[in-house]
Order: C-alpha cells, then structure tokens, then sequence
C-alpha cells in the first residue's frame, strides 16, 4: 500500500523506530500525530545514521511529544534520480505543507 502526498507517491508510514532504510534514493516525510513535520531527501536513504543523527532530530521530538514510537516515516522512492531531481521535489513539497520542522 502506498499514501499520496501532494500528487507523489509515499510508502505507508512507518514507525521511525522499527524502519529498516533502503539502500536507495528518495525524498522522506517524517510524521508525527498524521501531521507531516519534516520533508527531506537523499542520495543514499541508508547512509545516513538515519536519522537519529539527523539536525532536526530534536524537533521531530518534540513534535511527537517526546516520544519516538510515536515518529513515523514515509519514503517516495527516486532510485535513478539525481540530487537536483530530488531537490525540485522537496522543495515543492516544503514550500506547499510547511512543515514545522523545516522552518525551526
């Protein structure tokens, strides 16, 4: 199954805790309380100590009133695109839902 974000095509989300990240590139939503906090994206999915090392950890924390098993993350699979590709669709994506961990 699959959920829509803005015309895109998402995997079901996640719990942040229990997702394995694929080897592979793509723009991410990361969720908390069915509300989208942050939109990010990247080359390699699995390189990035994901996430917990991630500088808007913090405030994905907070948004899930200091919960983690309440994080969950969904991935729009780019497996042949280039960073630019990537980034014309975070940034869409950024500037129509406003996350609020993109802003702090």
């Amino acid at each position: 199954m699959s959920i829509k974000i803005d015309g895109y095509e998402f995997t079901d989300p996640e719990k942040f805790a229990d997702w394995t990240p694929p080897n592979k590139a793509g723009v991410y939503a990361i969720l908390a309380n069915n509300t989208k906090i942050y939109i990010g994206q990247s080359g390699n999915l699995s390189d990035r100590g994901f996430f917990r090392n991630h500088h808007r950890y913090n405030c994905w924390i907070r948004q899930a009133g200091g919960s983690e098993d309440k994080l969950y993350i969904s991935v729009h699979l780019m497996p042949d695109s280039t960073g630019s590709d990537r980034k014309k669709i975070e940034s869409e994506l950024i500037n129509k839902l406003d996350p609020i961990c993109n802003k702090e």
